[in-house]
């Protein structure tokens, strides 16, 4: 039995390898550059306990900071002894293959569970984790490097599931003994890795509650509650119904600030979401090669129930889904099951939070409950065997090809975005990619034209104003005032997006670069103007004592570091622009007296710069035994 798992589990790693092989190569793009490629602390070069701790807690993605994702990072990188995507991509690969044989288990286990089923486990369980495996909407799971917060998260999600299953069957055959109390310790390990991996796994217990009720409704300890009285289940309701409603009452209040960067509001990302739910499942069913992307920024927001028109049927069929599964569930409970495990699935991504409006990763675990579904639905007492056999493997090899096609558009950064654009020509994302990887490649006539598309497309976004303005001045083309006017008007009437301060840290790195020289002077104004609307900003100051670095204004520039510090006593990025003008000035005994104050600093700062302080030190102890060194800590 041993042997023909592993074999099969090595099938399972041929397959996933032959699917994505030919986007192992692919570069880091979009949030890998921000979580992976720039983050500093997961460059370990040693095993050792502090680098490792600084390693997995050095995430910004959510608010645990998904450590079990981060270190595996940081482990990639030491083995690899590089960024190397190969290294990263390879690593998603296998996780996707690990993901695969669990849910070939859990259909096994739901199969067991579920008397009603008469057609072949075996069979069932491998159509439907195969043609999971092989579909293309799992691809950005797997290439786009960063996800793997979502599949390792799948991946404890499966696990917790799996095991608590395994504990009620244990349980309910021999009584509570030490075995189903393991199982139970074990299940809840898993669940606390799957929520450091990303805090989906926070749906993982309604999902086990799903199963209770489908499966464990008539055992221990739900017979109990049949055993109450009519008052006494009333009384269960209300609290239920109490909790749960004060549950969202807080959910609400803890998203609702979310939405302050948003060109959306709450009201309209849950109107939208309807429509997105019922893409995605347009996508499972119908994997169509031009529908898929890294980007759906393209996709119009929902403003009312009748604009656009498509949100009433939408809300129509996710409610008749619903209902259906509700009224099935005794019939067939697998068919429940599934569409049941789908909308759950979807109940932190697609619903209230101030989250982008739609990505392909967020089905990565809901797709297998439709999948689950929609295999339940065969007659299998009717059905020929081999026919069936035939018909899974032609959905596994269409599902192949498509998922193999895509992975070779992502074989190369100018790949990516050409095809990104080709597909989602109205994705003002899109066109950045595009943008990018001109410029990477000298084209600046197509950069310039992506990012004035990207600007027309989505004008209340400064990134793409800023972005068209930086593209110019690379291709050493004159910046028409009106332009330039036209930026200082979107910052004053539009909301500062997360994807605008990105654009702006990243401009102000490039300002001390030849490149960006004709926009210095711009960029003055552009930060003015959003210190103006966010005048108690810290990190706004930062920026902008780096423009005026870059044009050797160091006065002001310190001012501005100083201030910066002033307003955030955690910000230590600022402490270290000042040492290095006091460096350039040669004023030492300010470096070493300021010195106290960054290790200080660095206590409390959410990143450490461990690291760059050490530098610094170095740099003095040279100094001093008058020595020649360059030293410049990252910005």
């Amino acid at each position: 039995m041993i042997i023909k798992h592993s074999l099969f589990f090595i099938v399972l790693i041929l397959v996933s390898l032959a699917l994505y092989y030919p986007g192992i190569h692919g570069p880091f793009v979009f949030d890998d550059l921000t979580s992976i490629t720039q983050n500093a602390l997961l460059q370990v070069s040693q095993l050792d306990a502090t680098r490792l701790f600084n390693a997995s807690t050095s995430g910004n993605a959510g608010p645990l900071k998904r450590p079990v994702a981060m270190l595996s990072f940081a482990l990639n990188y030491y083995f690899a002894g590089a960024y190397e995507p190969v290294a990263f991509k390879l690593t998603n690969i296998i996780i996707h293959s690990i993901n695969t044989a669990l849910l070939f288990i859990l259909c096994l286990q739901v199969l067991t569970l579920s008397p009603a089923f008469k057609g072949n486990k075996l069979l069932f369980a491998a159509a439907v984790s195969l043609i999971w495996c092989a579909h293309p909407i799992n691809l950005t799971t797997v290439l786009y490097v960063v996800q793997r917060m979502t599949a390792l998260s799948t991946l404890f999600s499966l696990s917790c599931v799996i095991l608590y299953i395994s504990a009620r069957q244990q349980q309910i055959i021999k009584q509570p003994n030490w075995r189903s109390l393991s199982l139970f310790i074990g299940s809840a390990l898993s669940l606390s890795l799957a929520l450091f991996s990303k805090e989906n796994a926070v749906l993982v217990p309604l999902f086990i509650l799903l199963i209770e009720w489908l499966f464990f409704s008539g055992k221990a300890p739900w017979r109990y509650f049949t055993a109450l009285t009519t008052s006494q289940r009333t009384f269960v309701w209300l609290s239920l119904a109490v909790v749960s409603s004060s549950f969202l009452i807080w959910a609400i209040g803890f998203a609702e600030p979310g939405f302050s960067s948003r060109p959306f509001s709450m009201y309209e990302r849950v109107l939208t979401e309807s429509r997105v739910i019922c893409f995605y499942l347009s996508l499972i069913f119908i994997p169509r090669i031009n529908a898929f992307g890294l980007f759906h920024d393209d996709i119009s927001i929902s403003t009312s129930l009748l604009t656009p028109w498509t949100t009433v049927p939408s809300i129509l069929l996710i409610t008749a889904l619903i209902l259906t599964a509700v009224h099935y569930r005794k019939k067939n409970p697998l068919f429940t099951f599934g569409i049941l495990w789908f909308f759950i699935g979807h109940l932190l991504e697609s619903t209230i939070f101030s989250l982008e409006i739609a990505h392909e990763h967020r089905n990565h675990l809901p797709s297998m409950g439709i999948i689950f579904a929609a295999a339940s639905l065969l007659p299998y007492l009717t059905l020929n065997r081999n026919k069936l056999m035939a018909s899974f493997a032609a959905i596994f090899l269409i599902l192949s090809l498509i998922t193999h096609l895509r992975a070779t558009q992502w074989s190369s950064y100018s790949s990516l975005a050409y095809h990104e654009a080709k597909h989602h020509p109205a994705s003002p994302a899109s066109q950045v990619l595009l943008s990018n990887a001109a410029f990477k490649t000298g084209q600046f006539s197509v950069a310039i034209a992506a990012n004035k598309q990207a600007m027309t497309l989505a004008p209340h976004e400064l990134a793409h104003a800023l972005n068209y303005q930086q593209s110019l001045a690379v291709a050493k083309q004159e910046i028409p005032h009106s332009t330039q006017q036209d930026a200082l008007n979107t910052i004053k009437n539009n909301k500062l997006t997360a994807f605008s301060r990105f654009t702006l840290d990243t401009i102000a790195n490039c300002l001390s670069k030849p490149a960006c020289n004709g926009i210095r002077l711009n960029y003055i104004e552009w930060i003015d103007a959003v210190i103006e609307k966010n005048p108690k900003k810290a990190y706004y100051y930062y920026l902008k004592g780096k423009a005026e670095l870059s044009l050797s204004h160091e006065l002001q520039a310190l001012n501005c570091f100083q201030h910066a510090h002033s307003l955030d006593k955690k910000l230590i990025h600022p402490l270290f622009e000042i040492a290095r003008i006091f460096l350039r000035n040669g004023q030492l005994i300010q470096v070493e007296k300021l010195l106290e104050r960054i290790e200080s600093t660095n206590q409390i700062a959410p990143f450490k710069r461990d690291k760059e302080i050490q530098q610094l030190k170095e740099v003095i102890k040279v100094i001093k035994s008058n020595q020649s060194i360059s030293w410049g800590p990252p910005a």
